[in-house]
């Protein structure tokens, strides 16, 4: 199980997602997006019950910037 970081673009937008173990060892969701270039956007964090849940809303986030006409930037695992 390993942490994991996707970012998408369209444009003057992207989002972020982030998943992570908290504290106590919980997966967590953290959900970033905004317009590049400026100081504004927002940010969400999402518990997950396992980190097989996690995965599986990760990949329904990917399906989402897709169909939205973002490209996928770069993922990487840690």
């Amino acid at each position: 199980m390993e942490w994991e970081k996707y970012r998408w673009e369209r444009q003057q937008r992207y989002y972020e997602v982030l998943l992570h173990q908290d504290l106590w060892n919980h997966w967590v969701l953290t959900r970033i997006w905004g317009r590049s270039n400026t100081r504004l956007g927002c940010f969400r964090n999402d518990p997950c019950a396992s980190y097989q849940e996690a995965l599986e809303k990760l990949r329904r986030i990917n399906q989402r910037r897709l169909q939205h006409s973002y490209a996928r930037v770069f993922n990487e695992k840690y």
